[in-house]
């Protein structure tokens, strides 16, 4: 069944709270961090106080490590989907990974297989965002906590280790964005109220809709139409 004959519930609300709230905490631990390593942000320790910034680092990264817990369950179903389909990475995937860059450019790719729920793009950074997600966890874990219980020259590796994971994790939230907003502005309608439009949905995620239609939730019909829209 179609929501305003034009749209498919892609995502749970508890599902896009996750998101939001993954992405918020992640923004703020690198605004939070920029002071250490740049003059240029300096200025954030002269209005709010290092120790303010520093606390507020601390107070976002347990509530980065702890939403992905309670995602489990208040939107299981999401999560457990996300991995899963993280896990199927197969033939088509990597074919979509090697023909979609043209879309980047303002080409309409040709020759890409239907995708699934998750594109392979998506799934390759899911599977990039959660490593980084953990090797931040630890390593931050380490550097907080780890004082007078780990030797300090494994305490030292982790500060370039966390850096490193910070820098490559904001350079693929900025891809994330561009893609999302530039590229396919559509996808980003599924992280604003759970869904997206049935002609995306049947351009972008065609196995994902015959899932659907298989199921009995949406009809072929259905999808016709609201794409002529």
């Amino acid at each position: 069944m179609l929501v305003n004959k034009n749209y498919i519930k892609r995502h749970k609300m508890g599902f896009v709270y996750f998101h939001w709230i993954n992405a918020i905490c992640f923004f703020m631990l690198f605004l939070t961090a920029l002071p250490l390593y740049t003059d240029t942000f300096r200025f954030l320790y002269d209005v709010f106080g290092a120790e303010t910034l520093q606390n507020a680092h601390r107070v976002f990264a347990v509530i980065f490590v702890l939403n992905p817990i309670v995602g489990l369950v208040t939107a299981n179903d999401g999560v457990c989907r996300l991995f899963r389909e993280v896990l199927s990475f197969g033939h088509d995937d990597i074919v979509f990974n090697q023909k979609f860059p043209a879309e980047l450019i303002g080409k309409e790719p040709k020759g890409i297989p239907p995708q699934s729920f998750y594109n392979g793009g998506e799934k390759m950074n899911i599977a990039l965002q959660t490593g980084l997600w953990a090797l931040l966890v630890i390593s931050g874990a380490v550097l907080w906590l780890g004082a007078g219980h780990i030797d300090n020259s494994i305490r030292a590796w982790m500060i370039p280790l966390h850096s490193i994971c910070a820098g490559f994790g904001m350079a693929a939230a900025i891809g994330h964005i561009y893609l999302a907003i530039g590229v396919n502005p559509d996808s980003f309608h599924g992280m604003r109220d759970g869904t997206v439009k049935a002609s995306y949905a049947q351009k972008h995620h065609g196995k994902w809709v015959d899932e659907l239609v298989a199921e009995g939730k949406v009809t072929r019909e259905e999808i016709k139409q609201a794409a002529k829209k």
